[in-house]
């Protein structure tokens, strides 16, 4: 005779989170708008107020909600931080983030495709970005904070423009390892020339619709900047 284990029972706050990130992911509850108060919710869930206290808590840390003191609860737009985080926590936990091949080769892969369906798919949104972007690019050459985060921005405006979710989700853990290369490779003389070159040209490109040479063009361009950081690194570990 067949036996069965006993389900296990989730605590009272995570299940009112559940409940109400379903409310969230059907609609029920718009982007922007208020939850109902605390009280409201004890009442409907049959609950006391801190159960739903701690399961505004569940919420907030998922990223599906912002609660404002003396105002309350509000659906927050939907953000990938969460699953970023975690997944960069998971790469720094294996210690991947320490080679310099592998973060490259992951870039080549992500990156390579990232640029041929930005090519494809690009709108005019799409492609003032990255044109602003590289205005900052250009405007402070002079500046390895401001130059790397607006170089990180392209980067990521580029899987932006593939219009796949995915794409952008996959390269922002890489965040923290791309602005530790990007940051080595400026140091080097003539880095920040051939950078700006290499933008323009992959911009170029994107906007051209040229999806084959975009490819290109950032896998040249990520074989120079690996060239780069792999000179200062002869072992080929970041640390």
């Amino acid at each position: 005779m067949k036996t069965f284990t006993k389900l296990p029972r989730k605590p009272l706050p995570e299940v009112v989170a559940s409940e109400i990130e379903e409310a969230i992911i059907q609609g029920t509850f718009a982007i922007g708008s208020q939850l109902p108060s605390e009280q409201q919710l004890a009442d409907q869930f049959g609950v006391s107020r801190n159960v739903v206290r701690e399961a505004f808590k569940f919420l907030k840390e998922r990223g599906l909600i912002e609660i404002l003191n003396g105002s309350g609860a509000y659906v927050q737009q939907p953000s990938h931080a969460p699953t970023s985080d975690a997944l960069g926590r998971y790469i720094r936990l294996l210690g991947a983030h320490e080679s310099i091949a592998d973060l490259y080769e992951a870039r080549r892969l992500l990156e390579g495709w990232n640029a041929r369906l930005a090519a494809e798919r690009a709108d005019e949104d799409d492609l003032h970005h990255l044109s602003h972007c590289l205005e900052r690019m250009e405007a402070h050459a002079g500046s390895i904070e401001k130059w790397s985060e607006a170089d990180l921005e392209f980067h990521l405006g580029v899987a932006k423009a593939t219009h796949n979710a995915f794409l952008g989700i996959l390269l922002e853990p890489l965040v923290d390892q791309l602005r530790g290369v990007i940051a080595e490779g400026y140091v080097v003389p003539g880095a920040v020339e051939r950078g700006l070159e290499a933008h323009r040209n992959l911009l170029a490109l994107i906007r051209a619709r040229d999806a084959e040479g975009a490819y290109n063009a950032i896998l040249e361009h990520l074989r120079d900047s690996e060239s780069r950081v792999e000179a200062k690194h002869p072992t080929g570990n970041t640390h």
